[in-house]
């Protein structure tokens, strides 16, 4: 039983952190990826349920219709409007196809989210700081990025170390069967509790249910206030009350439904993994060298004539099975041109700027309720002598019942080299999101009153910074809540209602830059 109950839990991480294989047309897990390893110790198991990267995103997008599985001949023009990762991924798709694609962007510079700031030997992020690596798929469409390759970085050995916060104190994730037993983050009763979890019964299939109630009713209280919670908030930055599970977390889900529970789904994938002798891809973190902003500036670049920033999108109309786009240059001109495909990657609170008419504005109206909470990400450097915490991992994850000001906090010079000076550290910290979005606030001043604080009580910081960079996100990450679903036929409505609209975008096809990357290939 123990070995079962392992291999089960090993599973369930290693699907928090993979990107989906399965069709979005089917809702089923047998193509999910598996990574051969297990653990003869319940504990070891346990513990590794936390190991999900900061930067993971589970895809929400189970329902999502194919892009245009039907249509991808050369011969149809397509208009992307959102130069973020999402459009530029889906253009470099279609331009390697040979197809006409015409990318218009209102900001002056691609990217969407993805911006790095480099300040003397500082490098910082703004957006999402990694991506995880671990589909054959996505390491060709990378490799496929003219110069994209001789810049990428691999994680260093140090950022497979994670902690989480218990008692206003740190404590490393155990990685062992000795530490697991001895870690303060669990205790025996909530380790033993997980034993429990096979004899679960599923939830109905007609209840939603949120993604706190099925982590309390499958791993109890204990695991899911300092495991569960946290990695929520690493992820969302949201709120587990309310995120729906079927639509945040939908491979957690359909274990429970298709196997009436984890462990028993995890046994069955694992079988199935064994009997798999393809090729698989070496999982790995990955960013580039001058920051996660390479990505779409080389997509950009290799676009070329294709991608036009800093326009003024003046009219969108829709004859017949064309889209007619009018928009002004910077330099004034104004152009008109028409498209068989329009595809929008902006986000949802975004399509309101869209000049389209006033009935599709209308039936767009219904996706402006997907909430995006304030996020504000402060990064600081420190001397090193300054800070008493090793900093030796990729970060540490801060429970909600900690009753602290921050989500978290990334180590970004222990995941990759060369973000910080020699003899200093760089740290980058997480406030606000749906658990205190007042606290997230565009004042720098105002958030370092908030922030140094707690990181002198949780990191032993004795020091001032010797860096400071702020991004504060008004709007940062979708959150797919309880009554996703209809948001979601919603979307599939107004798709088949105007031939060739299609939506993207993280509020769809996952948040992750993972995602974003898998949903580009499969248009």
């Amino acid at each position: 039983m123990s070995g079962c109950i392992c291999r089960g839990l090993l599973r369930i991480a290693c699907d928090m952190r993979s990107p989906a294989k399965w069709s979005f047309l089917k809702r089923s897990i047998r193509d999910c990826q598996i990574v051969d390893s297990s653990s003869p110790q319940v504990e070891s198991c346990i513990v590794k349920i936390t190991r999900c990267k900061l930067d993971t995103r589970v895809n929400p997008a189970q329902n999502q219709i194919d892009m245009n599985a039907s249509d991808h001949h050369s011969a149809a023009k397509t208009c992307i409007i959102g130069a973020g990762i999402s459009g530029l991924a889906r253009a470099w798709q279609l331009k390697q196809r040979g197809a006409s694609c015409t990318v218009l962007e209102q900001s002056a510079l691609p990217g969407g989210a993805l911006r790095s700031h480099r300040q003397g030997d500082y490098l910082a992020e703004e957006g999402p700081n990694s991506i995880l690596l671990n589909s054959l798929e996505i390491e060709a469409f990378l490799d496929s990025i003219p110069g994209l390759n001789s810049s990428m970085i691999e994680a260093l050995p140090e950022a497979n170390k994670r902690f989480i916060v218990r008692g206003g104190k740190p404590h490393e994730v155990p990685m062992g069967p000795i530490s697991a037993i001895t870690t303060p983050l669990w205790s025996f009763f909530g380790k033993l509790r997980l034993l429990k979890e096979p004899f679960v019964k599923a939830a109905s299939a007609d209840v939603e249910e949120s993604v706190a109630d099925f982590a309390r009713r499958r791993f109890g209280d204990e695991l899911y206030r300092y495991a569960i919670n946290p990695l929520v908030g690493g992820i969302y930055a949201g709120d587990p009350e309310k995120l729906s599970l079927p639509h945040a977390f939908p491979k957690l889900h359909a274990l429970d439904q298709n196997y009436g529970g984890l462990i028993r789904g995890g046994i069955a994938k694992m079988r199935a993994a064994r009997a798999n002798t393809g090729p698989r891809p070496r999982k790995r973190i990955i960013s580039f060298k001058n920051g996660m902003a390479e990505l779409p500036e080389k997509l950009a670049a290799a676009l070329g004539e294709s991608v036009h920033t800093a326009v003024s999108i003046c009219s969108i109309r829709q004859s017949e099975e064309q889209w007619t786009v009018t928009w002004s240059s910077p330099d004034g001109t104004t152009i008109e041109d028409s498209f068989d495909r329009l595809i929008l990657t902006v986000p949802a609170h975004r399509l309101s700027h869209l000049p389209f008419n006033a009935a599709l504005q209308g039936e767009l109206r219904r996706l402006y309720a997907i909430d995006y909470p304030p996020v504000s990400v402060l990064s600081l450097g420190f001397k090193r002598a300054d800070v008493a915490h090793p900093i030796d991992g990729f970060g540490v994850l801060v429970p909600e019942c900690e009753g602290r000001k921050i989500l978290g906090v990334l180590f970004p010079s222990s995941i990759f080299a060369q973000r910080a000076p020699k003899g200093e550290v760089l740290l980058t910290v997480f406030v606000g999101g749906e658990r205190q979005p007042e606290c997230a606030t565009a004042d720098t001043k105002t958030l370092q009153r908030t922030v140094l604080p707690e990181l002198k009580q949780l990191l032993g910081i004795t020091g001032e910074p010797t860096f400071v960079h702020h991004k504060h996100w008004d709007k940062a990450i979708p959150q797919y809540k309880l009554g996703y679903a209809a948001q979601l036929a919603d979307m599939e409505r107004i798709e088949q209602d105007h031939p060739g609209l299609h939506l993207a975008g993280n509020y769809r096809t996952g948040i992750s830059v993972t995602y974003c990357l898998e949903a580009a290939l499969k248009q």
